[in-house]
């Protein structure tokens, strides 16, 4: 397989990846191994092995007599085991050398991933290096209150006798910073018949070389094994850096700052973030109060419309944009009728595609898809307004989010979903013509191509992978259906029109695999 990438550096990013060769979307650009996983410093117990929550009692290990490990049956087989022999060794050794005990573990659990990548030292020095060379912008840290977060850690590390002569806490705040600075989040295992997990980090030796762009051009996920699988998600042209984005792409500019700022230590300045429309999308923006058409975005110290270049002090609309704010973080986001309420309200005060409104808009598809799902009859209303947030939805991710997005898939399916469902409803109370009936279900067809295109290169066993697989059942019923249609049209001597393609164009054109 050639070489899809190669390492380079700079002054700005330091080690950073770029294309070597042109790369399509969806193309397998690297898979990577966890160097280190383990749950966050502020975790509940996991088992050591398997990382499944312990909620009630635990085994300890037979060997070692020190790790808390899954009761009963012991750890799942289907998933990925982390206490090794080694560690069992070294955990058994401590025990006899150190008195410590399985208390000790579960007292220091947070800590864990830290432990494992120390002793990475003496069991995969290259990997070890390579952690090493890490950014982990130790210095900066120093000066901050997280230097003082991690004493814990630091006290229970040298407690352990693990340090060489003359090692001081500064190596045990660098891996917790190169943790911090570099780890991607993962879903733990979830609890059988329960379903809860803990969230995991890993640090991918590879992948922490993705620069951060808030426009990415690749996609990541996390198959079962933990294994990191990153794709393309557009073209990539030969020497173009390969990046990712270390924030969401459906928060403003201010909120995308702060999180990289917080987390990473840098200030993005990338192509969005310098825009102060963020690329036409206004997601920052708000309502000029002066035209009521146009909209006000920051720069500098005022806000000026797009429209009226009226001037805006920033203390009057950043107070107006921080009660939105506020009143978001306390109303029921399960409530349709709080949804509908704080949408309202909120719409008076910022621009339709504010991350604020975006948010909202979000959570009340997902409130009205459950209510559609689990109502015998939904109403025409509950899904018309289903297509109208996820139509309102769409066009910002096409742009925020470009090529290949989890989220964009689960939009599309659920446009998809909607679409069959009302015009189902239409057609079977004759208020929609057999002709526009196959009509809709084009439309919806053309919906779950796209997000089967981009759901297919999730893990199997994922909840973005079971949807695909959901999804392709599905497109062959569709089809199925579409084709019913046709014919009993045809039975009868109708023609029609459609106003995407025709069937035969449909099927000719899919590379969708629905045998």
């Amino acid at each position: 397989m050639s070489v899809k990438y190669k390492v380079e550096k700079s002054e700005k990013l330091g080690r950073y990846l770029v294309a070597a060769k042109d790369i399509k979307a969806g193309e397998r650009i690297l898979s990577d191994e966890p160097f280190v996983l383990g749950p966050s410093s502020d975790t509940s117990l996991v088992c050591f092995n398997c990382y499944l929550p312990l909620i009630n009692k635990f085994l300890v290990c037979k060997n070692c007599a020190v790790a808390p490990l899954c009761p009963g049956d012991g750890c799942p087989d289907e998933f990925a085991k982390y206490h090794g022999r080694q560690e069992c060794d070294v955990f058994r050794n401590l025990k006899l050398t150190k008195g410590i005990s399985p208390m000790t573990m579960v007292q220091n659990v947070g800590s864990i991933s830290v432990l494992r990548a120390l002793l990475k030292k003496e069991t995969n020095l290259l990997e070890w290096k390579l952690f090493m060379e890490l950014e982990t912008h130790l210095e900066r840290r120093r000066e901050s209150n997280v230097w003082q977060y991690y004493d814990n850690t630091v006290k229970f590390i040298q407690s352990l006798g693990l340090l060489e002569n003359g090692q001081n806490q500064d190596l045990v705040q660098k891996i917790c910073a190169a943790i911090d600075v570099n780890s991607f989040e993962v879903r733990g295992p979830p609890i059988p018949a329960i379903g809860c997990a803990e969230i995991l980090r890993g640090v991918y030796l590879q992948a922490a070389l993705l620069s951060h762009d808030c426009i990415a051009n690749t996609h990541m996920s996390i198959n079962d094994s933990n294994v990191l699988v990153c794709h393309a998600s557009v073209d990539i042209k030969k020497g173009e850096s390969i990046n990712y984005n270390y924030t969401d792409p459906l928060k403003g500019t201010i909120p995308r700052q702060q999180h990289l700022i917080v987390g990473k230590y840098f200030k993005c300045t990338c192509t969005r973030c310098t825009d102060n429309t963020e690329l036409g999308t206004f997601m920052s923006s708000a309502i000029c109060p002066g035209c009521k058409k146009g909209y006000i975005t920051k720069n500098g110290d005022m806000w000026i419309c797009s429209d009226c270049k009226k001037e805006v002090e920033s203390k009057d609309i950043e107070h107006k944009i921080k009660c939105c704010s506020d009143k978001l973080e306390v109303i029921n986001k399960k409530d349709e009728k709080e949804l509908e309420e704080y949408i309202k309200y909120v719409s008076l005060v910022l621009a339709p595609s504010h991350y604020l409104l975006l948010d909202a808009k979000q959570r009340l598809a997902g409130v009205l898809r459950d209510t559609i799902n689990r109502e015998p009859r939904p109403t025409k209303k509950l899904m018309v307004r289903k297509l109208a947030l996820c139509e309102e939805i769409l066009p910002i991710l096409e742009i925020v989010s470009p090529g290949i997005c989890r989220t964009k898939a689960i939009t599309l399916y659920e446009l998809h979903a909607t679409t069959v469902q009302l015009a189902k409803k239409l057609f079977d109370s004759r208020e929609m013509s057999g002709s526009a009936y196959v009509d809709e279900l084009l439309k919806a067809e053309k919906y779950l191509k796209r997000a089967l295109e981009m759901l297919v290169i999730e893990p199997g066993n994922s909840p973005e992978g079971e949807l695909c697989a959901k999804a392709l059942e599905e497109y062959r019923a569709l089809k199925v259906t579409i084709s019913k249609i046709v014919d009993s049209l045809h039975a009868q001597g109708k023609t029609f029109g459609m106003d995407s393609m025709t069937i035969e164009e449909t099927e000719n054109s899919t590379c969708l695999d629905v045998d």
